[in-house]
């Protein structure tokens, strides 16, 4: 977080951010002004502290982020995170962050409450797994109990219709296929099983439900003792619970490999999460039976989707495409 100083009021959005956020949303006045600090994120963010009470709010731009449409997208998470909070997603330990108010005359900016915690890559960056973890099952159970609670409170009851992962995949296999990331026997691999995958029912056989729709561990924030904050809901959309699911998988399987260079040290933190999870539901052995069987073609495109990013070298790309394929040959 950078200072860069104080907003001026002859700024067009200070008289949004004063009555609109402030006093009509938190219900204070903010009679000495704003502190403006800037945050590391993939949006263009800003924290606005006011000055008198030390209240802090967090506004996304969505105009400076690369997007087709950055209206929709600002005010779809505005609706989303809403929709959530009027579902008691907003209260108990386990919550979402609370939207403030969009503006499209401000770069589609989005107001929310700043949360102070830490995001969970940092928790698993200091796991030494089966000496000092405690606080990394900790968390998977914190993020298992919010996730089953976002889902389960918010079924659609359609089936869930598989295929329309499709252009995602494609997408993604795409952006491989052009930084020479993935080999043609790669892709044709890829696109092997996953026609299989599309043969089998269980796909098929769950109701659509909210998904966060990227379901990283930099947006997931421990705030306590217990206590879990999701925030960044732009992508969320209606479809397998499994996709969150196996997004976390996936990346549990990345950090393994990238801090321990050993992909099978992931293995007990996923089976526990995955466990936790269907805690929640009537039938724990068989809610998890179902999630597993599902789960290897969401953890390989996840795989997929993190070897696109540009900070990875070249071997370690090749190496997420193969464990994708792995994955996806269950």
């Amino acid at each position: 977080m950078h200072y860069l100083g104080h907003l001026q009021r002859s700024d067009p959005l200070y008289d949004y951010l004063y009555h609109q956020i402030f006093v009509a949303e938190l219900g204070i006045e903010p009679t000495k002004g704003f502190r403006v600090f800037a945050i590391n994120a993939s949006n263009a963010v800003y924290l606005y502290e006011d000055r008198r009470y030390r209240r802090r709010v967090l506004g996304k731009f969505f105009q400076r982020h690369q997007s087709h449409d950055n209206a929709a997208a600002a005010q779809h998470e505005f609706q989303v995170l809403s929709l959530l909070h009027g579902n008691g997603l907003g209260q108990g330990q386990h919550r979402v962050v609370q939207p403030l108010g969009v503006n499209p005359a401000f770069a589609d900016v989005l107001f929310e409450c700043y949360v102070l915690g830490e995001p969970l890559h940092r928790i698993w960056a200091r796991t030494r797994p089966d000496h000092d973890d405690q606080e990394m099952y900790h968390s998977l159970s914190d993020l298992a109990y919010f996730l089953a609670r976002l889902h389960n409170q918010n079924v659609r009851g359609d089936a869930v219709r598989f295929r329309e992962v499709f252009p995602y995949f494609d997408k993604i296999v795409a952006r491989l296929w052009r930084r020479s990331r993935a080999r043609q026997s790669d892709i044709d691999r890829l696109y092997a099983l996953r026609q299989l995958w599309a043969d089998d029912p269980a796909m098929y056989a769950d109701h659509c439900v909210r998904l966060h729709g990227d379901a990283t561990p930099a947006n997931f924030l421990v705030t306590g003792h217990h206590q879990l904050t999701a925030i960044d809901f732009e992508r969320s959309h209606f479809g397998d619970r499994t996709y969150d699911l196996g997004m976390i998988a996936g990346e549990l399987k990345h950090w393994a490999l990238r801090q321990h260079n050993d992909g099978g040290v992931a293995e007990n933190y996923i089976g526990h999460f995955l466990w936790e999870y269907s805690r929640h539901f009537p039938d724990q052995p068989v809610a998890f039976r179902a999630i597993t069987q599902r789960l290897p073609f969401y953890m390989g495109l996840t795989l997929l989707r993190i070897a696109r990013n540009s900070y990875l070298s070249d071997h370690d790309a090749h190496t997420l495409v193969h464990e994708a394929i792995a994955c996806l040959g269950r």
